[in-house]
């Protein structure tokens, strides 16, 4: 998977703006801050069901809008796709019926950003043009700057998406200056707080340590002054500081940052900060060289990944569903095509057409994966071995004997032909005595000269020895899924197709059926 871990400014900025409805009634007031400042900090479903009381009892229309954008928060909050748009669309609505501008440009930041955390980017980048063109039929320019400022932050998003954090930083360095002419509030001081926390994110990503040292701190500074509360956006803060401290090796603070944004992860339920905290402890403690600890923390993340991958899928497919519901609605009725049936027929254009470049994307990734995998076995033939990576450049710092490193090496290039990383039970400790060596030499050796950690390592050999396996012979094209991850070394069905994902783009079912497409093969049933 690779979509980037995030809290969204325009959720949280849209939740916070509706605190600050001074003409509605106090007690709804404070009935909502307490849910989304408080509440939601400490039990997300207690908060939900205290968000839909309130709904229960909107006195008017704007109290009905900001009700069910509360809502729809605690649903993304908990990553339920189909339920947060659903909500977001009913106060869209609303909105609409009502005429109410700023509200309307609002809901459409939201929606872009379910879209994109969806993976539909281009119906996301609609809805930031819709907003932008909404947004100047509105007159308070508080407001103004405030939603520009958001757009641009929500375009830095979608760099990130693909990693592209140099574009992103742009885009967050735009946003900035429409933030700072917001008076001086709690909207002010979270929209400055989350601009900064990625910014930091996007400077670990380009390896710049003190830069993202200073954005996060400066985060730390506007998020405090914001709320005293333990937010998801404190968690993410601390949990960029630990990376942080991690990259410089100071342990006891990476490990102090880390514990605080777990704390906040756990109780605030939020699975985006979950899964970012869990796998940045399994780097954790992989680096101090905690196996119990890396193993408990890295089988957390893979489950947490595993069910958000679930409900993106469950989005994407009630979504497709819905497209050809409305279609046969329309044939079944046999009228003329009105402006309903047109815009019928232009949704589902759109998700068809979703649909088709998916397809072609993920087409292409089956294709370069193949190719690779062809390049390395040309390599192997060539010369007798793997393709290696390019030793460090600073040798004089290698910890052993260049014999030593040389022995090595051929020993990690049999263990590579020999199909020991199969075997559920290896692990560094293992394969070190297998070579008659010690864990810090192999760990040298597995970094420097392979540019991976030892699980990444042992993952990607196993991942490719299967994928290999499914060109060799193809009965494995028709086994299940469970057979094919035993197989391989995995001990769980949901953890190989977790690991199959991250490494080549792909779910295994997605790779299996490109494969069986190329070589003209039908699909029988599997065989157990």
């Amino acid at each position: 998977m690779r979509k980037f871990l995030s809290y969204s400014i325009i959720y949280s900025i849209t939740i916070i703006q509706a605190l600050s409805q001074t003409n509605e009634d106090e007690n709804f007031n404070r009935a909502f801050m307490h849910i989304y400042m408080y509440t939601a900090s400490e039990d997300i479903n207690k908060a939900l069901r205290a968000a839909d009381s309130l709904h229960r009892t909107a006195v008017n229309d704007v109290q009905e809008i900001r009700s069910l954008m509360l809502i729809s928060d605690m649903h993304h909050r908990q990553a339920n796709r189909d339920s947060a748009i659903h909500y977001a669309i009913k106060a869209e609505k609303i909105a609409d019926r009502t005429a109410n501008y700023s509200w309307q440009a609002r809901i459409c930041g939201v929606l872009s950003t379910q879209h994109r955390e969806t993976g539909l980017s281009s119906a996301g980048k609609q809805y930031i043009k819709k907003g932008l063109e909404i947004i100047e039929r509105v007159d308070n320019p508080e407001f103004v700057n405030q939603f520009k400022g958001q757009c641009f932050q929500e375009l830095g998003f979608y760099a990130l998406e693909e990693k592209d954090y140099t574009e992103a930083i742009t885009y967050f360095v735009q946003a900035e200056p429409f933030f700072t002419k917001l008076a001086d509030s709690v909207v002010r001081h979270v929209a400055l707080a989350q601009n900064d926390e990625r910014l930091g994110l996007c400077y670990l990503g380009l390896e710049a340590i003190d830069s993202a040292a200073f954005y996060y701190k400066r985060a730390l500074a506007h998020e405090s002054r914001a709320s005293e509360a333990d937010t998801p956006v404190k968690g993410f803060i601390y949990d960029g500081l630990g990376q942080i401290y991690l990259a410089q090796e100071r342990y006891e603070q990476a490990d102090s940052c880390f514990q605080r944004a777990l704390a906040i992860a756990e109780a605030s339920d939020f699975p985006n900060l979950k899964m970012r905290v869990y796998k940045d402890l399994a780097q954790y403690y992989r680096l101090t060289g905690d196996n119990e600890g890396y193993q408990r923390y890295n089988e957390k993340y893979l489950k947490e990944a595993e069910n958000d991958i679930a409900k993106h899928k469950k989005y994407a497919d009630n979504m497709f569903a819905n497209v050809q519901r409305q279609v046969l609605e329309i044939a079944s009725a046999n009228k003329a095509i009105g402006a309903g049936a047109v815009a019928g027929v232009a949704l589902a254009g759109l998700g068809i057409g979703i649909y088709i470049r998916k397809q072609r994307k993920d087409r292409q990734r089956y294709r370069d994966i193949i190719n690779k995998l062809r390049r390395e076995r040309m390599l192997a033939l060539a010369d007798g071995r793997m393709a290696e990576a390019e030793a460090p450049a600073d040798r004089d710092r290698d910890p052993m004997p260049e014999s030593t490193k040389q022995e090595l090496l051929k020993k990690l290039e049999r263990f590579e032909s020999s199909q020991q990383f199969t075997d559920r039970n290896i692990s560094i400790a293992v394969l070190a005595g297998k070579m008659k060596t010690n864990t810090k030499y192999l760990s040298y050796i597995i970094n420097n000269y392979r540019n991976k950690d030892f699980n990444s390592y042992i993952n990607e050999l196993r991942i490719n020895y299967i994928i290999s396996k499914m060109g060799a012979d193809s009965r494995y094209l028709h086994y299940k899924i469970s057979y094919l991850a035993e197989e391989c070394g995995f001990a769980t069905h949901s953890q190989f197709t977790t690991v199959f994902r991250n490494i080549t783009g792909l779910s295994p079912s997605t790779f299996m059926a490109y494969h069986k497409r190329e070589q003209g093969i039908k699909d029988p049933a599997y065989i157990n």
